[in-house]
């Protein structure tokens, strides 16, 4: 099974469809998919009209046209996810669908076209339906007595302004230690997205 896609039994009778469609047409197709991924992962591919005149041109039933578009969505937004190369992509659709050549060759050449705007528009996508929107913090040293230092103890208070439904403050309080653990959590964070570049 490849490490990118998973490969379930919905996948499968996708794929299935997939074998049945005209190339011209599911060349077409992939690419319309495609391009509308570029623009918004949300959005809907085709509206009602369009659907139903598809319904007709690919001789499909409304379900195997949804299992259809969901499918070819989901073949793009998994190999998106995974940051896939087009070589890779031909690997396991060549090993792992049982497609014709000229099949597996539009999914590629697709990839190989709108693949950077697909990936870079999931990039500015959030799965989190609450976003830090502001962050404000402040240092404070609490000591039991102002002779004595050494009892002095230092708390950073974090505050994050947080949006979503609706908006909220959420305040942290850390010691040094788990200050500095924060940090370094953050960092490997960094690191693994500038990985992704």
């Amino acid at each position: 099974m490849a490490a990118w896609i998973n490969i379930t039994s919905k996948l499968e009778q996708g794929l299935k469809i997939v074998a049945r469609v005209d190339n011209s047409k599911f060349r077409l197709l992939v690419n319309r998919i495609c391009q509308t991924l570029q623009s918004s992962i949300d959005t809907k591919v085709f509206n009602e009209e369009e659907e139903e005149k598809l319904l007709v041109s690919l001789d499909l039933t409304k379900d195997e046209l949804t299992l259809l578009l969901d499918t070819i969505t989901s073949i793009y937004t998994q190999a998106a996810c995974s940051v896939v190369k087009p070589s890779v992509m031909e690997a396991i659709i060549k090993d792992n669908f049982k497609l014709d050549e000229e099949k597996m060759s539009i999914f590629t050449n697709a990839w190989m076209t709108y693949g950077k705007g697909i990936v870079e528009n999931l990039r500015q996508q959030s799965i989190f339906p609450i976003q830090v929107k502001d962050i404000n913090w402040c240092l404070n040293v609490q000591s039991s007595s102002s002779a004595i230092s050494k009892d002095a103890r230092p708390v950073a208070l974090l505050q994050l302004d947080l949006i979503g439904d609706k908006t909220s403050t959420l305040t942290m309080e850390f010691d040094k230690k788990q200050l500095t653990e924060l940090y370094y959590n953050l960092e490997k964070i960094q690191i693994q997205l500038d990985a992704l570049k």
